[in-house]
């Protein structure tokens, strides 16, 4: 699939030759607990249980609770089908959330945050699967 899927939240979009789901955070938005639950579930309709790498593009303005990051850090969907996680920031303030989500709320996936999208392919693709036992 490599048509966007747009939903209220954030556009889709599955990439099978590289295994990667990108996801475009809309902008001007607070994502909360309930945006975090809403796109979970897309990216849950889209991916199902496939195991996948994810680019998350948060643009330059976008603001985020401790009660979502939490919740996306916990998150068992996440944690089962998600190999890793590269965030795409635009912005000093988007930037320091995502620093301070990636070293004070540790997510459990592999996490990095680039400001070039080409950067964040190429890390992900440096990423082996992790052997499922």
């Amino acid at each position: 699939m490599n048509e966007w899927k747009t939903y209220e939240y954030a556009s889709l979009r599955y990439d099978a030759d590289s295994n990667i789901l990108f996801f475009r955070v809309k902008q001007d938005i607070e994502v909360d607990a309930n945006v975090i639950n809403e796109m979970l579930r897309y990216a849950e309709e889209l991916m199902g249980s496939k195991r996948h790498y994810c680019i998350v593009d948060f643009g330059s303005n976008v603001d985020s609770t401790t009660e979502g990051r939490k919740l996306y850090a916990d998150s068992i969907y996440i944690q089962t089908y998600r190999i890793a996680d590269a965030f795409i920031v635009n912005s000093l303030a988007v930037r320091m959330v995502a620093n301070f989500f990636i070293q004070v709320t540790k997510p459990k996936v592999r996490t990095r945050m680039f400001a070039d999208e080409s950067q964040a392919i190429k890390w992900l693709q440096g990423i082996s699967e992790p052997q499922i036992r």
